[in-house]
């Protein structure tokens, strides 16, 4: 108790006897006599008072074991100590009594007056021969009214069990942030709230907060031990009686004095909502599900079940997934610039997915971070979602309401790297704790952030527990994993000598590696049907393979960044330079069975000074803005053509002219023009034809065929080497299905009576062709439901020839004859365009000459609000026979 002297037992009369309860005076069975009495100041045994030292230790925060001298302890012979330590015992004048609760219903409680030792500080010693329960103290005097706390400090049993701990430590811990953090609890009937943190080598850990004045030396919390070992864990838990009193909505920090003794304020990695940036504070939640009197109340429970059947079989990869990726804060804002609410934001968002034809929404990170310049991929609360839009609360109907609309949502996460911002987790005990201490592997220098320690359990807890934690309790249907590739390689953007080998002499970062694979196989086992992504930019074979294989990742799917960069690449060459660069079309027929693939077109790549997606058009050409608007279709209609699932990020569907800026709104008054309306229709019937026909997403991950399953191949080029003309044409199969053609001219020049091999003879039906009216072409060519008619006369081994006029920088998508049979010869002839000069087919007369919706007129396209409204939001076009979403693929 502060003291080498041991307490010694002091034996006085008694000063006051206590009838048991409810007692008659007739009673001649009563209980025997219960003896309490109150012991005078001068008759306390030595050391029952705390010296000056350790009184000096607890006012300057510096006192290494406050539980072991607070609080209520029993000493020998039936005596009691309380020493109570509260800010609200500052004065002189207050007057303290501590009210026991003997154990036993109906026992009147025990009142011990304490004595002053000095503020904050009061002690009582008392006797009592019974087993005693809680307590509280009543402070008075001074004129004031009297009022009532609990103690912390009596409140010693362990806050969370041994079992959880174990899991924690031992790298895994399914419902970790209902473990870790700070949570609202009741314990002996009593409302408070519980905080545990992780500082293995800090010396002191006090929670500071409004409900405390922001003083460390108020609540210093307890190291928790197992089996005699310092878990690295500290705990308290702070009680305030009644539900009604918990003070929701507080912010709080904890103050750390680490190795070299100085202190920091440091949040809570575990902290489930923050104050709004610049401002950092970790915030009680009041939406803590878990443990809430209230929570929300989903009702998308339909589309969880159906979610859970997509991990039925291949399902998941049977689907059309056809996504928009967004930036929350800058997708739209209000007219002064501020951004908007989720609550806000959800109605117009899926008004405009819809119109789009999107079924799955990618947000960019919103876990908490402090900096809006990092659009998010710079964490600090991997536990909240961004403050700055709203409470979890808001999150959760957004997420709901986009269910209910039927669109699927998946959310980036950032495992690779951390901010350095000094309140967060660098350094977080005064040493290196969730990261490596070794530069060479604790930081990325380009980035100016630090590297998860992917070794350590506690670390690789907190990471694997974060996406489980947003797939529960906000109904998240998919992670893509960011920056897959510095978690694969040591070496990762580092020169020699600046990065250590793994421990077989290699460049491969096992434990990271390790920590993937668990974390793909902990999320398919736990919540089936939820989808994992990589954006991964290296050649590491198997990041979509199964666990079952040794360099097996287990994702889901792939970003397939070389398409990207090779068809953006090719795209802004030149047009006399592409033929040049004809392979950066086709290389991907090589590789494109490799991996299971999502092809994005995405924020990385309109921003930073690279310009929008329209501006890369052929810009070192300097060509006119109609010219770039054709080819960025002939872009989109590839994409979307290609095997792969599309993704597009927001303000490319309106052809916006500058690239990405997060701090404003999508440039949506541009969606007004006529051309630019035109291409957001294009957009919309592109991604409604991929969903409704089967071949252009069925057979996605096996393009060459799976002869193992059964599965023939869904890809065949045909249209392959005219480098020349810059023309490529490919076929999409599933099962029985009418195949799909594609046929893509980048070129800036119109081929009239184009000779085109095909595997089907018969009827050919165009669903859509890029320069239809209805998306702002010049007419030319065959448009929306032209037929054109084969004939026998093959080109290079097709068993039929279709010869039509390709219009300059034009998408067509067509449907195969009605009877087409799979069977294909290598006989007949092989002609070229040039060996005919008339065309067989001519466009039937239900060609849309004028753009095919009713309210063409531009003012009607755009919503009467600020510049963030949808161009489309106000109509839905009228789409071809053909455009339209299965609802049974959906």
């Amino acid at each position: 108790f502060g003291s080498s002297t041991r307490i010694a037992l002091v034996t006085c009369a008694p000063t006051c006897v206590l009838p048991p309860s409810k007692r008659s005076s007739g009673d001649t069975h009563a209980e025997p006599m219960t003896q309490f009495q109150v012991i005078p100041r001068h008759e306390w045994p030595e050391g029952a008072s705390l010296d000056q030292a350790q009184v000096d230790a607890l006012h300057t925060a510096d006192h290494r074991d406050a539980w072991y001298i607070l609080g209520h302890h029993k000493l020998d012979g039936g005596r009691h100590l309380v020493r109570v330590w509260n800010g609200s015992l500052e004065a002189d004048d207050v007057e303290a009594t501590v009210c026991f609760q003997p154990d036993g219903e109906g026992k009147d409680s025990l009142k011990v007056p304490l004595v002053r030792r000095c503020g904050w500080l009061y002690e009582g010693v008392f006797e009592y021969d019974q087993e005693l329960g809680g307590y509280h103290i009543e402070v008075s005097g001074g004129g004031r009214e009297v009022s009532t706390f609990y103690d912390p400090f009596s409140f010693s049993a362990p806050c969370i069990t041994d079992a959880a701990v174990a899991e924690v430590q031992g790298g895994f811990c399914e419902n970790i942030a209902d473990v870790m953090g700070c949570h609202a609890v009741e314990v002996s009937g009593v409302y408070g709230l519980r905080f545990v943190v992780w500082a293995p080598r800090a010396h002191l850990v006090s929670v500071i907060g409004d409900f405390n004045g922001w003083d460390g030396r108020a609540h210093p919390m307890r190291r928790r031990y197992i089996a005699g070992g310092f878990t690295g864990l500290w705990e308290m838990f702070l009680p305030w009686g009644k539900h009604a009193s918990l003070p929701y909505g507080s912010k709080y920090m904890y103050k750390i004095r680490g190795l070299n003794n100085s202190d920091t304020l440091k949040m809570d990695p575990f902290g489930q909502e923050f104050e709004a940036p610049p401002n950092h504070a970790t915030v009680v939640s009041r939406y803590d599900d878990t443990f809430a009197e209230t929570r929300f109340a989903w009702s998308d429970g339909a589309w969880i079940e159906r979610r859970k059947g997509l991990a039925e079989g291949d399902k998941l990869r049977r689907q059309p997934m056809a996504i928009y990726e967004v930036h929350l804060p800058s997708w739209r804002r209000t007219a002064e610039g501020e951004v908007l609410n989720y609550r806000d934001i959800v109605d117009p968002l899926i008004k405009h997915m819809h119109t789009l034809n999107f079924n799955y929404l990618e947000l960019l990170p919103l876990a908490h971070h402090p900096y809006e310049g990092s659009w998010g991929y710079q964490v600090t609360g991997h536990y909240a979602c961004y403050s700055k839009l709203g409470s979890p609360e808001d999150f959760k109907f957004f997420v709901n309401a986009l269910h209910e609309a039927g669109i699927g949502i998946i959310m980036d996460y950032v495992p690779a790297h951390f901010c350095k911002d000094e309140w967060a987790l660098v350094n977080y005990d005064g040493s290196a704790t969730y990261e490596y201490e070794d530069p060479r592997e604790g930081e990325h220098v380009e980035w100016g952030t630090r590297v998860f320690n992917f070794a350590k359990n506690e670390v690789r807890a907190y990471l694997l527990g974060a996406p489980l934690f947003w797939i529960d309790r906000y109904h998240i249907d998919g992670v893509r994993v960011d920056a897959v590739s510095a978690m694969l390689y040591r070496n990762f953007n580092r020169k020699d000598g600046e990065w250590i080998p793994n421990e077989h002499g290699g460049d491969s970062f096992l434990e990271a590696v390790s920590l993937l694979r668990e974390l793909n196989r902990r999320v398919h086992e736990l919540h089936p049907g939820v989808i994992m992504c990589a954006e991964e930019s290296t050649s590491w074979a198997g990041i979509t393979a199964s666990l079952d294989e040794p360099s097996g990742l287990g994702f889901d799917f792939k970003w397939d960044l070389g398409w990207m960069n090779d068809t953006l690449s090719y795209l802004a060459a030149p047009a006399a330079e592409r033929p040049s660069k004809h392979e950066k079309l086709t290389f991907r027929g090589l590789y494109m069975q490799h991996e299971k693939w999502i092809l994005p077109l995405s924020h990385d790549e309109v921003v930073s000074g690279k310009g929008s997606l329209v501006d890369k058009m052929s810009f070192l050409d300097y060509p006119e803005f109609y010219t770039k608007i054709q080819l960025l279709k002939v872009l989109y209609g590839f994409q979307v053509g290609s095997p792969g699932r599309p993704l597009l990020f927001m303000g490319g569907e309106i052809a916006q002219g500058r690239e990405w800026n997060f701090r404003q709104s999508v440039d949506w008054h541009e969606g007004e023009e006529d051309l630019r309306g035109k291409v957001c229709t294009w957009v919309s019937d592109l991604m409604g034809v991929y969903q409704f026909h089967k071949p252009l997403h069925a057979g996605d991950d096996e393009p060459h065929g799976a002869e193992e399953f059964g599965i023939p191949r869904s890809f065949e080029w045909t249209e392959v080497d005219n480098r020349d003309a810059c023309v490529v044409a490919f076929v999409r199969h599933w099962k029985d299905e009418r195949p799909v053609m594609v046929v893509c001219n980048f070129s800036p020049k119109e081929y009239g009576n184009y000779a085109l091999g095909v595997p089907f003879g018969g009827t050919w039906k165009v669903i859509l062709s890029s320069n239809d009216w209805r998306y702002g072409g010049t007419g030319s060519g065959p448009t929306n439901h032209t037929e054109l008619q084969t004939t026998p006369n093959g080109r290079w081994g097709w068993p039929a020839c279709l010869w039509f006029d390709v219009p300059a920088h034009c998408c067509i998508f067509m449907l195969a004859p009605e009877d087409f049979s799979p069977p294909r010869t290598s006989e007949g002839d092989a002609k070229t365009a040039e060996d005919h000069d008339i065309a067989v087919a001519k466009p039937t007369d239900n060609i849309a000459k004028e753009p095919a919706s009713s309210d063409a007129d531009p003012a009607t396209m755009a919503v009467e609000c600020d510049r963030g409204a949808s161009p489309l939001e106000a109509r839905m076009p009228s789409v071809p026979e053909e455009v339209g979403v299965d609802a049974d693929a959906m």
